[in-house]
């Protein structure tokens, strides 16, 4: 599957050269059917520099067009995508084009082709050296709305510079009221925290059609989080970290089966795609960033317990699910059946109480008897047959098992003894439900 995408900056179409490159490619124009997250940007902290609007409108660019192309099915499952973007700065964004594609390849399994040509005009805005703020000893934290990510804001929100939240929003209003939720009640119970949001969109429409939101894996929202993160860090001199909050089991995300390898399988948050944006991103805006994940050794429960312990009255706040826009009424916050719930429900039954409201209790019900092709049973029984690899192989047979072991971007034995405590805790609270504890005997 190929589609291409061109934009029109300044709601006027590009050069002939540019009209022509291809006569199929699907239009993006900002204001129109693309936000780049550039208006929030501006109310946060002034007018932006063209280096600015340049990664915002290439970071949006890319994932309204993942949002926008379905996967298809078995070889259709991983997508080519060319791109035809201007940009302001293209002596200093060019040479990165060759990075961001092996970054982007990682991050979402899919070929990306970026080609940028020369915007035309000249941009609004200040300088490079206005923008720069004065370095200070203090972090910036990427704040989803979910456990881990409050979690951080809980371990490092008490220190006497504030811990700067950066969140990413969608029309998605779940996320976005759990996001202000949460942020407000860190305030209320004094933690030294503050928070921005940023929107990056995009909607149906435009001169070509678009089609927005049709693909749900949407693998490339950690580059926009990462992009707002860095833009947010280097205008409050927060440069020397930036932290991407999240739990071992997903940061290396290994797959439950064979069937979830590749575009299956997010590597949102893995320790490559962070070292590969740490680069990208510090050469692109002239700014050395450590871009850190502090739990990538950690299970989510471990991650969670902090969170039980000193803040409790946040648990129900948070969100966790893939489909948590679909709930829609009788009081559910989370569907109970993807494996993000169950990876929640693990984590806090390991804690204590679980007092998340679930439209579904898959964990109650006759497994065994669902249809082979029920979501909430296919993805228990994966869960079970990758907590029994890890309770009973070794860590030789672990690592042929499993090819995505082996990288220069983490220990794969502090990785291997994650997961074993990951299965010890999945199957005491597992085997604790008679539906499921045969399962694992």
């Amino acid at each position: 599957m190929s589609v291409a995408y061109a934009v029109w900056r300044n709601k006027q179409p590009p050069s002939r050269s540019a009209r022509t490159w291809r006569p199929d490619a699907r239009v993006f124009i900002p204001g129109v059917n693309l936000f780049t997250g550039s208006d929030d940007v501006i109310a946060s902290f002034g007018p932006l520099s063209s280096l600015e609007k340049d990664l915002l409108l290439i970071s949006g660019t890319i994932f309204a067009a993942d949002r926008g192309t379905q996967r298809g099915e078995r070889e259709d499952l991983c997508r080519t995508i060319d791109l035809h973007i201007p940009v302001y700065n293209p002596d200093r964004i060019i040479p990165l084009v060759g990075e961001l594609g092996r970054l982007l390849r990682e991050l979402s399994q899919d070929g990306w082709r970026i080609q940028l040509r020369q915007a035309e005009g000249h941009p609004d805005g200040v300088g490079e050296e206005e923008v720069i703020g004065v370095p200070k000893d203090a972090t910036t934290l990427l704040f989803s709305g979910g456990l881990d990510s409050l979690a951080a804001a809980v371990e490092f929100g008490r220190r006497a510079t504030p811990l700067h939240l950066v969140s990413h929003i969608t029309k998605n209003q779940v996320t976005d009221r759990a996001q202000q939720e949460l942020a407000a009640l860190l305030n209320g119970e004094g933690f030294n925290v503050e928070h921005r949001q940023f929107f990056v969109s995009s909607r149906a429409g435009g001169p070509t059609g678009f089609d927005h939101d049709v693909e749900a894996s949407q693998r490339t929202r950690s580059l926009v989080f990462l992009t707002l993160g860095a833009i947010s860090a280097r205008r409050t001199g927060h440069r020397e970290i930036i932290y991407m909050a999240e739990n071992g089991q997903l940061a290396i995300h290994l797959p439950l089966t064979r069937g979830r390898i590749g575009a299956f399988s997010t590597h949102t948050a893995h320790p490559s795609v962070l070292a590969r944006a740490e680069a990208f991103l510090s050469r692109a805006l002239g700014v050395p960033f450590i871009i850190r994940n502090p739990y990538v050794y950690r299970t989510k429960s471990e991650v969670v317990a902090r969170v039980v312990r000193e803040l409790p009255g946040a648990v129900p706040l948070s969100t966790s699910c893939w489909r948590n826009t679909r709930m829609g009424t009788g009081g559910a916050t989370h569907c109970g059946a993807c494996i993000p719930c169950y990876l929640r429900r693990i984590a806090l039954e390991t804690a204590g109480d679980d007092p998340t409201v679930y439209a579904r209790d898959v964990w109650s019900e006759p497994v065994r008897q669902l249809p082979v092709d029920d979501d909430g049973r296919r993805n228990l029984m994966d869960l079970v047959a990758f907590i029994c690899r890890f309770e009973l192989m070794s860590n030789e047979e672990l690592l042929s098992e499993f090819v995505e072991l082996y990288s220069n971007s983490f220990d794969n034995r502090q990785v291997i003894e994650m997961y074993r405590r990951f299965a010890v805790e999945a199957k005491t609270v597992l085997t604790q439900y008679p539906q499921i504890a045969p399962l694992l005997a």
